[in-house]
């Protein structure tokens, strides 16, 4: 019963986290066959990790927390995927909230903010050095080849999967990154005959995956 209950409440929430999505970017910049199919998408999404969660957790406060984190996370890896954005505007106030509510989660405030500690120091080290080696390779990446939307990403990351748990969800986003970078480069080499070295791949989707299966299965 809880598990259909989370289903259920999940429905509405996904319909919220794709309406927000819609709203801080103008609906008329998505492709018209995107925009029709990721709604549904991001309902169904929604409702079967809310059923994960509430397998998972039972009807506990670690369920409620969990949840919106999911929502956080789904945001996230929607408006990343679909336009290279991560808004700072929800994701500020969601480590605001994870770090104020550390105290009630499973790891306990201490664990949490350790790990988001940890993900702010590992993350700014990648920032910096892309950032450096994209200038010496004179490479002009659009948006960056990793931005600082990814660095408070993994902030948020950090405090909801807490330490030590923190160091595999790295290591599987860089892993899964790894993945994704040689899907994009066969992608282009079968459509445009070419490889491009310099193409933007959004790497919040990964953080957002690695950090859920770690938030939920630690």
């Amino acid at each position: 019963m809880e598990i259909l209950l989370a289903a259920l409440i999940g429905l509405p929430v996904g319909w919220a986290i794709s309406w927000c999505a819609d709203r801080l970017i103008a609906a008329s910049e998505l492709p018209d066959r995107q925009h029709r199919w990721r709604a549904p998408l991001v309902l169904l999404a929604t409702a079967i990790l809310f059923a994960a969660l509430a397998w998972r957790f039972g009807a506990t406060l670690q369920l409620a927390l969990t949840a919106l984190y999911t929502a956080v996370f789904l945001f996230v890896l929607i408006t990343d995927l679909e336009h290279r954005s991560i808004f700072t505007v929800v994701l500020f106030p969601a480590i605001v909230f994870a770090a104020l509510a550390s105290p009630f989660s499973q790891l306990g405030w201490k664990y949490s903010l350790l790990g988001g500690g940890i993900a702010l120091t590992l993350t700014l080290g990648m920032y910096f050095f892309a950032q450096a080696y994209a200038r010496a390779r004179g490479l002009n990446i659009a948006g960056g080849a990793f931005g600082r939307g990814d660095v408070w990403l993994a902030v948020f990351m950090g405090i909801v999967v807490g330490f030590p748990a923190i160091f595999p969800a790295i290591l599987y986003t860089i892993l899964l990154g790894g993945i994704g970078a040689f899907g994009s480069l066969v992608y282009h080499r079968l459509t445009e005959r070419r490889l491009t070295l310099t193409a933007v791949m959004p790497y919040g989707p990964f953080f957002c995956i690695a950090g859920w299966w770690l938030m939920v299965f630690p």
